[in-house]
Formats: structure tokens, C-alpha cells, sequence
């Protein structure tokens, strides 16, 4: 393909990205958002002109309050094929950290968006997240144990 007509491909996957915060026990931050049902990673969609670090920092920031400061370290790049409404693309975890107790009582919520927040532990993830998310938690954490990143497609480790 040309450079011109690789341009106007009309292969466009949008992203997300999320960040994978936990408490001093290793319980994952998850938010309840007020449009939808269920329980997500906080995080959303990489804006045009946007890296997905900075998607994620900022998604932090509006979701949580709290402001990310340590560099990006991407734990895991799941390959989500388009399935009905969703268009599919890359869903991508980084490393938020590890908040206190007193760093998670200052979160703050918008009302508008986020009705609550909880802390799973990952073996109890099942119970807040579909089965796709619940192999990409539990990647993003593996991978944070060992230094290194997990690649999924569709929810499923590849080996």
C-alpha cells in the first residue's frame, strides 16, 4: 500500500487505556459507572492527539481525583476483535500503583458518571467483571509480580 492510500484506510481501531490501582492487600480499584452495568478498571478511551498514557492519567484524574505521577509502565495490551456494537481495538492496563488507606479516602467521584468504587481481590473478580476482564486483571497483575507485560487477544493469554 502506498503511503497516500495507507492514510485513507479505513482501518481505524479506537483504544482504551485503564490503569491498574490496588491497595496495600493487592485488591484492584474498580469503578461503577452510572451509564452501563457493572464494574470497569479506571480508565476510557484515548482521545484523538492522545497517547494512551495519557489517556489514562487523565481518566485518573477526572474519575478518581487523584493525580498520576509515576512513569508509564504498561502491564498488559489486550487485542479486543469487534463484536456487535463494540468496534474491538486495543485495551491497555498500566501500572496506577499502590494507594494507602488514606489515599483511597480521598477519592472523589463524579456523581454524573461514577456512582461507586470497590476493592476485588483478583480471585473474587468474577464477581464484578465479565469473564474477558477478569483473564485481563488478572494478566495486568501477573505482570506487575513479575516485571514484565502480558499480551492477550480477545481476553485470552497468547502463548
Amino acid at each position: 500500500m502506498t503511503p497516500e492510500g495507507y492514510g485513507r484506510s479505513p482501518a481505524r481501531h479506537p483504544s482504551a487505556s485503564a490503569l491498574l490501582i490496588t491497595d496495600e492487600a493487592s485488591r484492584a480499584l474498580l469503578v461503577r459507572p452510572t451509564y452501563k452495568d457493572g464494574w470497569e478498571f479506571p480508565g476510557g478511551a484515548v482521545d484523538p492527539g492522545e497517547t494512551p498514557w495519557e489517556a489514562a492519567v487523565r481518566e485518573a484524574g477526572e474519575e478518581l481525583g487523584i493525580t498520576c505521577r509515576m512513569p508509564p509502565v504498561l502491564l498488559c495490551a489486550d487485542w479486543m476483535r469487534p463484536r456487535g456494537h463494540d468496534l474491538g481495538g486495543f485495551r491497555l492496563v498500566f501500572d496506577g500503583g499502590v494507594m494507602t488507606a488514606g489515599e483511597l479516602a480521598e477519592i472523589r467521584l463524579p456523581v454524573e458518571e461514577l456512582s461507586d468504587w470497590t476493592l476485588a481481590d483478583p480471585a473474587d473478580a468474577a464477581a464484578y467483571l465479565p469473564p474477558e476482564r477478569v483473564r485481563r486483571l488478572r494478566a495486568a497483575v501477573q505482570a506487575r509480580a513479575a516485571g514484565r507485560m502480558a499480551y492477550l487477544e480477545d481476553g485470552h493469554p497468547v502463548t
